[in-house]
């Protein structure tokens, strides 16, 4: 099982994965990452808040520009 600094943004596109958050009762959150398979890749458990906004406003950014630059293919 990976940490997620150990995991690559290209294996993380090479597959399908479901992913799992919670609230960690201690601190933070808890980020699960499990394969096509169904066996977990990453596990880590309480991620500091900071870090999760981070990492989910990195994902609203991505997702935003994905979504406009497939729509201007739909138009061409």
């Amino acid at each position: 099982m990976n940490k997620f600094n150990e995991i690559t943004l290209s294996e993380l596109m090479g597959e399908e994965f479901d992913v799992w958050v919670t609230r960690n009762k201690s601190f933070g959150f808890d980020l699960q990452i499990d394969d096509e398979n169904g066996q977990t890749v990453v596990d880590e458990k309480g991620v500091h808040p900071y870090a999760m906004e981070s990492y989910a406003d990195m994902c609203r950014r991505f997702l935003h520009f994905y979504d406009k630059v497939n729509a201007q293919l739909e138009v061409a």
